[in-house]
C-alpha cells in the first residue's frame, strides 16, 4: 500500500457546438444558454463550500465566445428565447408548433415532472408526438397553458440551487401556474444575469488557487484529423478513408493560437494545460500543441496502454509521462475510464449517499492495491461536465455535496488541479512513442469512416479549396477573416459526432442544416455561388440494427418470451437508441426482432405495458411493406393468445383496402407476429423494404424507423446451408 495520500485530479470538459450562423445573426439552437444556467456556474460555485476540492475546468473558447455573444444585448438570442418573450396570444400556428416540439426538450423525470404544471402540459401535449398530431395537439394548449410553458420551461433549467438561493425565482416555482408575461420576464433576466457571472468567478478562482482552468483547441476540432485524416488508418487499419486526403496542419496550428489568445485575453494569463477536443491526441498535434506553448495535454488510458504495448496496471496508468520531442517537451496526463465513466453514466440510477459512498471505497481501494512509491500517485477523473447532469435527482447536486463532503474529511485523499501536482511531482517517466486516437476507442471513428462522415470530410476539403483560390486574389481582409472562421466552425468535431450510425438525437436536421450553412456561408462571403449538394441533407436516419438474422427461427405466437432461444437467431433493431446527448420523445417500441424460416417472415416488438402517458385513443401498429404496397395492421390491445392480423392493399391515391385477414400475432408482454411471404408478396432471395409505425384514429404517433426503411433479405432455397458453412 502506498502510504502517501492518493492524489486526484478532476477535470470537468465544459464545451457545445457552435450554434451562430455567422450571416444570418441566428443562433439555431438554446443549448449554451441552458447550460450556461444550469451547469457552468454552479459546478465552480461549489467548491467555495470545500476549500480542500481543488479541480480542474477545461473550457472550449467558442463556448466561452457564445456566453458572451449571448451578453451582448445588440446580439440575436436563440429561437427559444425570443419565443419565450412573444406573448402568447401573438404566437403564429407554426410558432406553437415550434414551442410544443421543443419546450419539452429536458429529461422528463429529473426536470419535467418536478414542476406538476409541467409535466401536465406535457402529457396534454402527448409524450408520444409526433409531426403528423402536431396541429392537432397546439389547438389544445391555451394563452395560458402556453404562457405557462414558455416560463416552465426556462426555470426548470435553471440550476436547482439557484431557484432556492434567489428570492423571485422560489416564489415562482412555488407558484407552479398561471404565469404573467412579467414572470416570464423575469426569468428571462435571472438567466442572463446567471450568465453574467461564469466567467468573472472561473477568473477569481483560478486568481486565488481553488480551480485551474485549462482549454481545447478553438473550435474544438479534432486536431490529428485536421494534420492528416489518413493517421485514422494508424489507430484503426480498417478506417475507409474519404475520397481525399484532407492534411492541413495550419489549420490546427491556427485553431491553437486562437485559443491561447483568447484565453489570454480573458484569463490573464496563458494556458497551461489542454483537453485536446475528444481527448484526441497524435505525436504531430502533440507537436503543435508544444509549440503553442502549453506544458500539458490529458487524455485516456487507452492511448497510454497501446503507446507502451503493455496490458492495463494500476502502477502504470497513475503517474504522468513526459514526451520529449525537438519542440520542446510536454507532460501527459491519462484518464482512468472507469472512474470518469462511473460518474458519467452509471451513479445517476444510485441514490447519493451510496453513489459518493461508492466512489470514496474505490479511490481507497485503489490506494490499499498501489506498491509504495516515493512520488504520490495520481488519479485523473476527466469527463463531461455538464451533459450528466440533468439525469441525476437534484441536477446532481446531492451526489457532489455527499462526495465533497465525505472527500474534505478523508486524510487519505488529496483533490488537487493538474498544474498543482505536475509543480510538485513532475514526470520521472518518459514515452517515447504516442498511440494516435481519442478517448473513443482509441480511434477516430466516430469522426471518420463512415460514408456520411467522409462525404462532410469531402464538403469541408472542397469549400477550403475555392476559398484558397478566392485568397490569391487578395480580397478585403474582414471578408477573408470572416469566411475563414467560417472554415474554422465547420472543422469542429460536433457535426461528424452526429453523422454516421454511432449517434442520433432530436436535433439531427438541424445540426447537418447548420453544418452545411456554414460552408455554404464560405460562397457567401467571398461572392459565389453555394454549390447545389450543400442544400441537399447529408444525415439519413435509419434503424439502428444491433445484428442480422443467422438462422431459421420457428417462435412460439403467444405474446411472451417463452424462453431464450426462439429469438436467439433473429436480427435485433435497437429502435430506441438515439444516442448523444439531446433529447426526443419518447418511443413506444423499443427493440424489433426479425427472423424466418422457409416461407414466414416472424416480427417481435418491445413494446412494454403502461406505456401510453395517458393515451386515451386505440392504438395500432402497422407494417408497412414499402415496394410491394401492402401493409398488416394489428391493435395495440393485449389479448394474451392468437389472433390473426389484417392486411391491406394500396390501390390508387394511397387508399387502403382490405384484403382479408391472415398470419398469426399475439400480444401479451410483448408484440409477436408471423406473416406469410406470400401475404405480402414476397419471394425468397429478394430484398424487402418495411417500415413500422404506431397509429391513432388515422395519425402517425410513433415511426420506425424515421426515415428511410429497414431491409430484410429473404431466404433463398440454400440460405441454411450457406449460414452453416465456414
Amino acid at each position: 500500500m502506498s502510504e502517501q495520500p492518493l492524489y486526484i485530479a478532476f477535470v470537468w470538459h465544459m464545451h457545445q457546438p457552435f450554434y451562430k450562423n455567422l450571416i444570418t445573426g441566428e443562433t439555431v439552437m438554446p443549448w449554451v444558454r441552458l447550460h450556461a444556467v444550469k451547469d457552468y456556474l454552479d459546478m465552480a460555485k461549489i467548491l467555495q463550500d470545500f476549500p480542500d476540492i481543488h479541480q480542474t475546468f477545461n473550457l472550449v473558447p467558442s463556448l466561452i465566445e457564445q456566453i458572451e455573444d449571448t451578453l451582448d444585448p445588440d446580439s440575436k438570442k436563440d429561437k427559444p428565447y425570443e419565443l419565450t418573450l412573444k406573448k402568447a396570444a401573438d404566437l403564429t400556428e407554426q410558432e406553437k408548433l415550434f414551442i410544443l416540439r421543443n419546450f419539452f426538450m429536458a429529461n422528463w423525470d429529473m426536470m419535467i415532472r418536478p414542476f406538476p404544471r409541467f409535466y401536465d402540459l406535457l402529457i396534454k401535449r402527448g409524450r408520444h408526438f409526433s409531426p403528423e398530431e402536431a396541429s392537432s395537439a397546439a389547438k389544445r394548449f391555451t394563452a395560458q397553458d402556453l404562457t405557462d410553458l414558455q416560463l416552465l420551461y426556462n426555470l426548470a433549467w435553471i440550476d436547482p440551487v439557484f431557484r432556492e438561493k434567489d428570492a423571485q425565482l422560489k416564489e415562482l416555482s412555488k407558484k407552479g401556474k398561471y404565469f404573467s408575461e412579467e414572470d416570464k420576464k423575469l426569468v428571462m433576466a435571472k438567466q442572463i444575469e446567471i450568465m453574467r457571472e461564469i466567467i468573472p468567478t472561473y477568473k477569481d478562482m483560478q486568481e486565488k488557487g481553488k480551480i485551474e482552468v485549462s482549454v481545447s483547441p478553438f473550435f474544438h476540432p479534432i486536431l490529428p484529423l485536421l494534420c492528416d485524416s489518413d493517421v485514422a488508418k494508424i489507430s484503426y487499419p480498417e478506417t475507409r478513408l474519404p475520397n481525399i486526403n484532407f492534411r492541413h496542419p495550419e489549420d490546427a496550428k491556427t485553431q491553437l493560437e486562437m485559443a491561447v489568445k483568447l484565453y489570454t485575453g480573458k484569463f490573464g494569463r496563458p494556458p497551461r494545460g489542454m483537453w485536446p477536443s475528444e481527448g484526441s491526441v497524435s505525436e504531430q498535434a502533440v507537436d503543435l500543441i508544444i509549440e503553442a506553448g502549453l506544458k500539458w495535454v490529458a487524455t485516456d488510458e487507452e492511448i497510454l496502454f497501446r503507446s507502451i504495448g503493455r496490458q492495463k496496471t494500476q502502477e502504470t496508468l497513475y503517474k504522468p509521462y513526459l514526451f520529449e520531442r525537438k519542440q520542446g517537451e510536454l507532460s501527459l496526463i491519462f484518464r482512468d475510464r472507469s472512474l470518469s465513466d462511473s460518474i458519467g453514466f452509471i451513479y445517476q440510477s444510485w441514490n447519493a449517499d451510496s453513489a459518493g459512498g461508492d466512489l470514496i471505497n474505490r479511490l481507497h481501494a485503489l490506494r490499499e492495491k498501489l506498491p509504495k512509491s516515493r512520488t504520490p500517485y495520481l488519479v485523473a477523473i476527466i469527463l463531461d461536465g455538464e451533459n450528466a447532469w440533468e439525469f441525476y435527482p437534484n441536477d446532481g447536486r446531492d451526489f457532489l455535496n455527499n462526495f465533497y463532503g465525505q472527500a474534505t474529511k478523508d486524510p487519505a485523499l488529496k483533490f488537487v488541479t493538474i498544474s498543482e501536482y505536475l509543480d510538485q511531482f513532475p514526470p520521472q517517466e518518459k514515452l517515447t512513442r504516442l498511440h494516435p486516437g481519442s478517448w473513443i476507442n482509441a480511434n477516430f471513428n466516430i469522426w471518420i469512416g463512415h460514408e456520411e462522415k467522409n462525404k462532410a470530410w469531402e464538403y469541408l476539403s472542397e469549400t477550403r479549396s475555392v476559398l484558397k483560390d478566392y485568397e490569391k486574389q487578395q480580397p478585403a481582409p474582414e471578408l477573408l477573416a470572416k469566411a475563414w472562421k467560417e472554415i474554422y466552425i465547420a472543422e469542429g468535431s460536433d457535426w461528424n459526432w452526429w453523422y454516421g450510425d454511432d449517434n442520433s438525437s432530436a436535433n439531427d436536421e438541424e445540426f447537418d442544416r447548420l453544418f452545411r450553412s456554414h460552408l455554404s456561408n464560405v460562397y457567401t462571403v467571398i461572392g459565389k455561388k453555394p454549390p447545389e449538394y450543400l442544400s441537399m441533407p447529408i444525415k439519413t436516419k435509419k434503424a439502428k440494427i444491433v445484428r442480422e438474422p443467422y438462422g431459421f427461427i420457428k417462435p412460439t405466437i403467444d405474446g411472451r418470451d417463452t424462453n431464450y432461444f426462439e429469438w436467439i437467431n433473429a436480427g435485433l433493431i435497437d429502435a430506441s437508441k438515439r444516442g448523444g446527448t439531446m433529447y426526443q420523445s419518447e418511443t413506444l417500441i423499443k427493440q424489433i426482432y426479425f427472423g424466418f424460416d422457409a416461407e414466414t417472415l416472424y416480427l417481435r416488438f418491445d413494446i412494454p405495458g403502461n406505456q401510453d402517458g395517458g393515451q386515451k385513443e386505440e392504438l395500432s401498429l402497422n407494417v408497412l411493406f414499402l415496394e410491394k404496397k401492402v401493409k398488416i395492421s394489428v391493435p395495440l390491445k393485449r389479448n394474451g393468445g392468437n389472433g390473426q392480423c389484417t392486411i391491406f392493399h394500396e390501390k390508387e391515391d394511397e387508399v387502403w383496402v382490405e384484403a382479408g385477414k391472415d398470419g398469426a400475432v399475439a400480444y401479451d408482454k410483448i408484440l409477436e407476429l408471423a406473416i406469410k411471404f406470400k401475404d405480402f408478396k414476397g419471394q425468397g432471395g429478394e430484398v424487402v423494404k418495411l417500415s413500422a409505425t404506431i397509429e391513432t384514429a388515422g395519425a402517425v404517433i410513433e415511426r420506425c424507423p424515421e426515415y428511410g426503411a429497414i431491409e430484410i433479405i429473404l431466404p433463398g432455397p440454400d440460405y441454411e446451408s450457406q449460414t452453416w458453412t465456414v
